[in-house]
């Protein structure tokens, strides 16, 4: 049973990212989310198709995310702070089957896990280092998409049809919400081809190449990429590109880019120490969901260096990133506990995770509020006293305001997101 103060202090990460959303988040469009006014005119010309749906928004293709949009915007006027509460709904539902998967093996295997361990990872999940996605309507993409992700593994594990058959239905969530989500399919392989049973295994992984195949194949129709791959300069900078790696991994503890390389070379440590002992105790298939999740955070790492290495090193610790690569750290920390380390060495080192993802969520809450919040709020005070947003301050929320002139008349005429607030 877990004790009322350790449920209490759960929740107050939790809290904070709630009242973080509720007086920091603006009810206007911000860069990526002015492309889902397009829809929204699509839809009322009664001229959206399934295409503009799976039509692809960057390198993703965001189907699901968007039919959420969507509903949301029609339920509340296209108030984009509904999305922000919707990411948080997301992000705390994956929480919370997360835990209680974990709770299971920690039972299961009666090993004694600090009281603190639970509050920490919920201060890792839920902290304000990852301001962007907190205050993007537009991170949808990756909430949804992670959740899939981590409900996803742990239900291929599971010799039962039903959590198959809802593993295999997250995958094609994960995979039209964010372009990482691929993974999923040949990780997943992974899973089955370790854990089915004989009598199921076959069907199991004819159904998953089928879905699989479908699933990839509609999804690199016609898909392109503007990310620019430079083979020559990153064998050129090996060092450097080894640090962005390892500053990707440790950032969702400490998002300083010229620090952040320290943790994640801590992580691979500390996950060589939970492999030797899977190896020794033959524990590997229970630890294997957490390790997917981590394998798929590792991959994921290595693909968006390939092209984002050329920007620098603040480039691997961008706080939208966060969202993402907080799973491998959470993956770890769960795992921790069954490794050969000592409980008093366990303890230390919970202590000092806290005691910087504490100072993370006061200074990524800080700089979202000046960088985010501050950025935003011209443009909002403005719209809502009913005066012309001028092209230096549309600026500040798209990077070619000219681009959303018709956007923005279709807002004003239907007395939508800031623009219902008129004074």
């Amino acid at each position: 049973m877990i004790s009322k103060k350790i449920v209490l202090l759960s929740f107050i990460p939790i809290v904070s990212v709630g009242a973080y959303i509720y007086f920091f988040g603006l009810n206007i469009p911000f860069w990526d989310q002015w492309a889902n006014v397009s829809l929204l005119m699509k839809q009322q010309q009664g001229i959206l198709s399934i295409a503009d749906l799976f039509a692809q928004h960057n390198e993703h293709r965001p189907f699901f995310p968007r039919l959420i949009w969507l509903v949301l915007a029609r339920l509340t006027h296209y108030n984009v702070k509904a999305e922000q509460w919707t990411n948080l709904l997301i992000a705390l539902a994956a929480f919370g089957f997360f835990i209680q998967r974990s709770l299971r093996l920690w039972r299961e295997y009666k090993v004694i896990v600090p009281p603190a361990l639970i509050p920490l990872l919920s201060l890792l999940v839920f902290n304000l280092g990852h301001r962007e996605s907190w205050l993007q309507g537009f991170q949808t993409v990756v909430f949804l998409g992670m959740a899939c992700i981590v409900m996803g593994f742990f239900l291929i594990v599971e010799d039962s049809p039903i959590s198959y058959s809802i593993a295999i239905l997250l995958g094609i969530i994960t995979t039209f919400s964010m372009a990482n989500g691929l993974l999923y399919w040949p990780i997943g392989l992974i899973i089955i081809l370790l854990t089915a049973a004989s009598k199921t295994r076959t069907i199991k992984i004819i159904s998953w190449l089928v879905f699989s195949t479908l699933c990839i194949g509609l999804f690199l129709q016609h898909w392109t990429t503007t990310a620019t791959i430079n083979p020559a300069y990153l064998f050129a900078h090996l060092f450097e590109w080894l640090i962005w790696i390892l500053n990707f991994l440790g950032a969702p503890l400490l998002a300083f880019w010229y620090i952040a390389w320290i943790f994640g070379a801590l992580s691979v440590g500390l996950y060589g120490l939970v492999l030797v002992k899977a190896i020794k105790a033959n524990l590997w298939k229970p630890m294997l969901p957490y390790l997917a999740i981590s394998l798929f955070i590792l991959i994921t790492t290595f693909s968006i260096s390939l092209g984002r290495m050329e920007f620098g090193l603040r480039q691997s610790t961008v706080s939208r990133y966060l969202t993402m690569s907080v799973w491998y750290w959470a993956s770890l920390l769960v795992l921790l506990p069954l490794s050969a380390l000592k409980p008093p060495y366990l303890h230390l080192l919970n202590l000092f995770f806290t005691a910087s993802l504490v100072f993370l969520t006061i200074a990524g809450g800080w700089v979202g509020y000046v960088r985010l919040y501050q950025r935003i709020l011209p443009a909002y005070e403005t719209v809502i006293s009913g005066q012309t947003v001028s092209e230096d301050v549309l600026a500040a929320i798209y990077p070619t305001p000219a681009e959303i002139r018709t956007q923005i008349d279709f807002l004003r005429e239907n007395k939508l997101s800031a623009w219902s607030e008129i004074r």
